[in-house]
């Protein structure tokens, strides 16, 4: 149960670091936004077809970036506009299988504001130089826009609900 409740405030870390990382921009007039700015559901492909490791991504106005993956890793970066409804995005990341590696992406946000898809390589960091091994890729990168909506209609208490996890671990959405 423990694990589950980690995991849980995991999943709520990126809400805080978003409103630390964009509360001074929070003032700029919602003309000037980007249609990038928000926080996605996404999808990463590494070119074999496998997106078993969903992610969350946020862009916040003063162009930086946080994600989170399924693993728990967590990715930071600065993203900038292309265009009206694209831009280019580089996070760094640290992981025990890879060290530390470099994520490049270019993205186009579709014409609703409700979806992005981007192209990206992977680049791993030698750790004794901080220099770059070479780019690989393409990747792709899929996502639907978070909208935030009001608690609905309960099935049960909380207490229940991590019973339930606890009961049949088969069940829980990391599976």
């Amino acid at each position: 149960m423990k694990s589950k409740a980690i995991a849980f405030i995991a999943l709520l870390a990126p809400i805080g670091v978003m409103a630390f990382v964009s509360s001074p921009s929070a003032a700029q007039d919602a003309a000037t936004v980007h249609s990038l700015v928000g926080v996605w559901e996404m999808s990463v492909d590494l070119g074999q077809g496998d997106t078993q490791c969903p992610a969350q991504i946020s862009f916040a106005p003063d162009h930086s970036s946080v994600q989170v993956d399924c693993e728990g890793v967590v990715a930071v970066g600065r993203w900038e506009p292309t265009g009206d409804t694209t831009a280019n995005l580089t996070i760094t990341a640290y992981n025990s299988d890879y060290g530390r590696y470099m994520i490049r992406v270019a993205i186009q946000v579709a014409e609703d504001g409700q979806s992005f898809i981007g192209s990206f390589t992977f680049e791993l960091i030698d750790a004794e130089t901080g220099e770059g091994l070479g780019q690989y890729g393409p990747g792709t990168a899929t996502a639907t826009r978070q909208i935030a909506e009001g608690p609905g209609t309960t099935v049960g208490t909380i207490s229940e609900m991590f019973a339930q996890l606890q009961a049949s671990p088969e069940a829980t959405p990391a599976g």
